[in-house]
């Protein structure tokens, strides 16, 4: 008699299972390669798939990604409207990802529902291995911002884990800067967006005013060239901060932008069904 299929939470669990023990011991070329390759997958099925798939309505996880020095977690105090993470120098090479979410959204992410191998500390800034979580009350229910390590951190394992947070993302919002937005890094992590359909919107940082236009249609262009005409694309020109946030003028099309997001169940529900579709489509090839 055939066995009746699998669903697909148990199928994922199932090659989860066999990723992991996969042994991947003979030396070859490649080896280091394919173990990053399979951990990679895991992690996602633990962190992304397997949990969007037990809660479908559950808040909008949105990552915010990019290099060293472009400007993240000023970002995001500039959309919460508070320092709820440690910008610029001042910010340890070894501190821990910050999860900032709406009050009404806490029990969606203190638990293992998603990143269940990050432990929750509440109330002060968390090390390695450790996700901060803040409950504002300033930010939407349905909405949770998720600022990353950098991806280009000279600690390898703040690398490892900003990839592993981007893979765990209903939606990147990836920074990057007018100096430095055709960097090879970047593009790398955005290549790895169009290949999954990740959901994407591109913050470009530091943007000189007089030159705003023609460096945000060249960006537009690259981003076109690279399958990606559908990322939202944000423009924040180079101003002075104010007690270490953004002109609210140049943040407020971002933040109208998230939280409408948050505020619409279709297109929040369109954004997540994106990022879930691709990350599926995407496992036949990075597993074969």
């Amino acid at each position: 008699m055939t066995a009746p299929p699998l669903r697909l939470p148990d199928a994922l669990t199932a090659l989860r299972n066999q990723l992991t023990a996969v042994p991947l011991g003979l030396a070859t070329a490649d080896r280091d390669d394919a173990r990053r390759a399979a951990r990679a997958v895991a992690d996602q099925i633990d962190d992304y798939l397997l949990p969007r798939l037990r809660d479908l309505d559950a808040p909008l996880l949105t990552v915010v990604g990019g290099s060293t020095g472009a400007g993240k977690s000023t970002l995001v105090n500039s959309l919460v409207g508070a320092q709820v993470t440690t910008a610029g120098v001042l910010r340890p090479t070894t501190r821990g990802p910050v999860l900032v979410c709406s009050r009404a959204d806490v029990s969606s992410f203190s638990g293992d529902r998603v990143l269940p191998g990050l432990p929750r500390v509440t109330g002060s800034a968390g090390g390695p291995g450790t996700v901060q979580l803040v409950a504002r009350d300033d930010v939407p229910p349905g909405l949770a911002l998720l600022d990353a390590p950098d991806v280009d951190s000279v600690v390898e394992s703040n690398r490892e884990l900003a990839g592993q947070l981007l893979a765990a993302a209903d939606l990147w919002v990836f920074v990057t800067t007018a100096a430095r937005y055709a960097d090879a890094v970047p593009w790398d992590l955005l290549r790895t967006a169009q290949e999954r359909g990740t959901a994407l919107a591109v913050v470009l940082d530091r943007v000189p005013p007089e030159a705003a236009g023609e460096v945000a249609a060249d960006l537009a262009g690259m981003l076109e060239r690279a399958g990606l005409a559908g990322a939202r694309l944000f423009v924040i020109e180079e101003r002075p901060l104010t007690e270490g946030r953004l002109p609210e003028d140049q943040v407020a099309p971002l933040r109208s932008w998230l939280h409408g997001l948050a505020a619409d169940q279709e297109a929040r529900a369109a954004v997540v069904r994106q990022t879930l579709t691709g990350a599926l489509g995407s496992l036949e090839q990075r597993v074969t």
